[in-house]
């Protein structure tokens, strides 16, 4: 008869603690990733805002200087490149975001985008897309019927709003996104990214 190995009975209890750690330490990378993610995109939407910000307000220029005089040039701000059509504001979240002109998947990282419809100072139809990132769209399913929105174009014209309701479509509803009777509608991912959520609000 042939002895047992010493120890060869544990070999099934150490493979599935091995396995237990492995989806452990796999989860808590996932978790530090989204967490990183979470917190890039509430600093590049808050930089980019000072940015725009300070354009709108800055006082027209004066014609400029010989270039003798002037000071050394310093370094373009890297926010310059953003091409930013507006300011949404929704009060009751706290939230002021920039949003971008355009929809390219890279640019939701950084701050909501225009993806439908017609921006600037006399916005018409608009959609506008964001990741459900806390400090971006992540908290739209708190808002209730009569919750405030505006949008400032980069000339200061201010376009006020009122959520008028709340509802979900399928991910590949482009049809039912456009569908109904509204002026501006706030798109984003549910918690588990099966659907999406539309914020319909009317013009005020």
């Amino acid at each position: 008869m042939t002895a047992d190995r010493p120890g060869n009975g544990r070999s099934p209890a150490r493979f599935w603690i091995a396995a237990g750690l492995v989806l452990l330490l796999a989860g808590a990378l996932l978790t530090g990733r989204n967490l990183l993610e979470q917190y890039r995109a509430s600093r590049w939407s808050s930089q980019l805002l000072t940015y725009v910000e300070g354009q709108i307000s800055a006082p027209p220029g004066d014609e400029a200087e010989p270039v003798a005089s002037r000071e050394p040039i310093e370094e373009e701000d890297p926010w310059a490149s953003y091409e930013v059509d507006g300011i949404l504001s929704i009060p009751d979240l706290g939230l002021r975001l920039p949003v971008l002109s355009y929809y390219e998947e890279e640019l939701l990282s950084v701050s909501p985008c225009l993806y439908k419809g017609t921006g600037g100072g006399d916005p018409s139809r608009l959609v506008v897309a964001g990741h459900n990132y806390r400090s971006h769209f992540g908290r739209l399913g708190e808002l209730t019927a009569g919750s405030l929105v505006s949008y400032q174009s980069l000339s200061g014209v201010v376009t006020q709003y009122q959520v008028t309701g709340l509802e979900e479509i399928d991910p590949e509803g482009e049809q039912a996104l456009m569908e109904g009777e509204w002026d501006i509608t706030l798109l984003t991912c549910n918690l588990d990214m099966s659907m999406r959520l539309l914020v319909r609000c009317s013009r005020l």
